[in-house]
């Protein structure tokens, strides 16, 4: 703030002496360590030559190149034409300290007296600038955000449980009191220091506010005592700060995450008001804590699975129970009246999380699909450190809005650039092949991209009929110098092993052996498919798509060839010219740590084993991963999906935290 000059103030009372000399009596208020300027020219009147300083109370005087200003001894007019004053205490009475000025001709003769009667304040706003967890006293650098692991700038968790945005459904946007102790863990916190009085001098009073947009996106509490009542929220831009004679402590809320109209940076101040002009204010920053999605290397925790009301996939759960308590965590089965035998639990939802110092919030990013399991999220996962987000819009959603169409990479480094929690990936569309295209709706884009952290980049799942990046590409760990591999969908694998087998001589041997459509047997021999013409012509247009994701995917998580392994998959074209899976789709698997949960494939066996299952053995158990293939036939492949599409995982979260990363990769990014 620009240095304040005093005697720019109303005059409270003039009159002359009876000696006819002319006194001059002032009152203003200084702040604590804060220099205020007085032109003793100005105020001089004419003749003067000299003048005479006195004090009371703790006040410094000094010129402005910081030499001591001597008191009850003549100075000279023309080498003082200006002071500054400064005090480093509040008072605790009104008009405690007084300056005292002496105008006097070159004979000492007084030709007028101003006298300054001085109360001192301090207005000063507190965060945890320094991310250690404790409010700081008066930290220098509480008004601005750095990023990385010396960096400063408070974080405010969003209390997301309040996140419902473009949505018609109700929710506690109203309420105006905090819940308890465990809505209050939620909160960050600032201090307003004492003042110094318990009533400031008339006139004067200490606002706290925000800009009318920051409003809407956080809420600001005080009175904790008496269970928080709101001081700013939306609608709410500015409040009156009272008991100013000890500390006052003040919760604060997100209520959004970053989006496309607001980059997550919440500025607040508190400042003196004298007849509604601000003498002074103090400022702090928060960034709002980003949503982060955790990637197929982070161990898993739990697996969320619908139990289908005709149990068709009992079996199924119990299969996969096994793999999951192999890989040390549980599975959550959710009942019947949460899902309403919606088994595609990846499409529904996508847990990530978010976090402060001292504090770690599971967050569940609910898609706007909006089919049997919509209640899911908010009724079974929501609550103690579960918090819940989604984005609604007036457009409606299509296949590409769900989640088994959003992936995020492990940690990478592109082009020197690192992305420690690496990059999100969801799938769009390609106008020049798709006649009647479909895109992730934009308030689900604007949300990914505003997050920054996990710089996200789109691929190309349109062709698909479902249209779900997970249907040609995961990632598993592997110990490499980046630890992971990427495993893509090949329809060329899937043709050389069956070329190889006729070559051998196993040209009628089956594929999809004792396995039914609704229409008939499922069964087809490596010859039929070998020799259908437009099954391989389609396969190799839906190649020329994977590779195209393929160079992209390079691109942008650089990766070379040896960075990616191939599982043979196939696809039928569907009514629209899109793909749909001809059989089980290996590479639509579930992740938990080495342990792989794999659609069994029903490939043609050779000596009773699946050569496609073999193959798959042989590229990635040399890796230090287990493969378990899973029948999920009937459950799940028939109903255009596989297990990916069919469960969800909350994993443990990286144990770097955001706010630590360096920025080099935090450019902006537009969707």
């Amino acid at each position: 703030m620009v240095m304040r000059k005093l005697l720019e103030v109303e005059k409270f009372d003039e009159r002359r002496s009876a000696s006819k000399e002319r006194s001059q009596n002032y009152e203003d208020v200084l702040i604590v360590g804060q220099p205020v300027q007085i032109s003793l020219k100005k105020l001089a009147p004419p003749q003067t030559k000299l003048l005479i300083l006195n004090t009371s109370g703790e006040v410094e005087l000094f010129t402005s190149t910081d030499q001591i200003v001597s008191t009850q001894t003549p100075l000279s007019l023309e080498q003082f034409p200006e002071i500054n004053l400064l005090s480093r205490t509040f008072s605790d009475q009104i008009k405690d300290r007084s300056l005292q000025i002496s105008f006097q001709d070159d004979n000492g003769r007084q030709l007028s007296l101003v006298q300054l009667k001085l109360t001192v304040v301090r207005v000063c706003l507190d965060i945890d600038a320094d991310r250690d967890g404790v409010i700081d006293e008066d930290n220098p650098q509480k008004a601005d955000w750095k990023w990385g692991i010396n960096g400063h700038g408070a974080v405010l968790l969003v209390n997301s449980d309040r996140d419902i945005v473009y949505s018609n459904q109700e929710n506690d946007d109203t309420e105006r009191l905090i819940k308890g102790l465990l809505d209050l863990k939620d909160f960050s916190f600032m201090i307003v220091r004492k003042t110094g009085l318990r009533d400031l001098p008339s006139g004067y009073e200490l606002y706290l506010s925000v800009n009318k947009d920051i409003a809407k996106k956080i809420r600001i509490y005080d009175e904790l005592e008496r269970d928080g009542y709101e001081l700013i929220g939306p609608g709410r831009t500015r409040a009156k700060i009272r008991d100013t004679d000890r500390d006052i402590l003040l919760a604060i809320e997100g209520l959004s995450y970053p989006d496309f109209d607001f980059p997550g940076i919440v500025e607040i101040t508190l400042s003196l008001v004298k007849d509604e002009k601000s003498l002074y204010s103090d400022r702090v920053i928060f960034r709002v804590a980003p949503w982060i999605m955790t990637p197929n290397t982070l161990s898993p925790i739990a697996v969320f699975v619908s139990r289908l009301s005709n149990g068709v996939n009992k079996e199924f759960i119990e299969e996969l129970r096994k793999v999951v308590g192999k890989a040390n965590a549980q599975l959550d089965i959710i009942p019947f009246e949460f899902h309403q035998d919606d088994r595609w639990v990846q499409d529904e939802i996508e847990i990530g999380y978010t976090q402060a110092p001292g504090h770690l919030m599971y967050v569940v990013f609910d898609s706007p699909r909006d089919r049997g399991l919509v209640d899911f999220p908010k009724t079974k996962l929501l609550g103690i450190d579960f918090g819940y987000v989604t984005r609604k819009s007036r457009y409606e959603a299509t296949k590409l809005d769900s989640f088994g169409n959003l992936e995020v990479s492990p940690p990478v480094t592109v082009k020197g650039v690192h992305y420690p929690f690496g990059r999100l990936i969801f799938g769009g569309t390609r106008k020049e092949i798709i006649q009647e295209p479909r895109r992730m709706l934009k308030v689900l884009r604007d949300f990914l991209y505003a997050q920054k952290i996990q710089a996200p980049f789109e691929i190309f799942s349109d062709w698909l009929s479902v249209g779900h990046i997970d249907e040609f590409m995961t990632f598993v760990p592997a110990p490499t110098s980046k630890g992971f591999k990427l495993l893509l969908a090949s329809t060329d694998q899937f043709y050389n092993i069956l070329k190889r087998l006729r070559e051998q001589g196993h040209a009628h041997v089956l594929l999809r052996q004792g396995k039914r459509f609704s229409s008939g047997r499922a069964d087809i021999s490596v010859s039929d498919v070998l020799d259908d013409e437009k099954l391989n012509e389609h396969n190799h247009r839906f190649q020329e798509y994977i590779n195209w994701n393929r160079e992209v995917l390079k691109q942008e998580l650089d990766l070379s060839e040896e960075d990616i392994i191939e599982l043979p998959a196939l696809f039928e074209n569907d009514r629209d010219g899109r793909a749909e899976t001809f059989s089980p789709n290996m590479v639509n698997m579930i992740v938990l740590k080495e342990h792989l949960g794999i659609p069994k494939p029903f490939g043609p066996k050779i000596n009773n084993q699946c050569q496609f299952e073999a193959y798959v053995k042989e590229v990635l158990e040399p890796l230090g991963l287990v493969c378990h293939f899973i029948d999920d036939w009937e459950p799940y492949f028939l109903g255009r999906g596989e297990i990916h599409c069919g469960t969800n995982t909350r994993r443990q979260p990286f144990t770097k935290k955001w706010w630590e990363v360096e920025p080099a990769f935090l450019k902006e990014v537009s969707s």
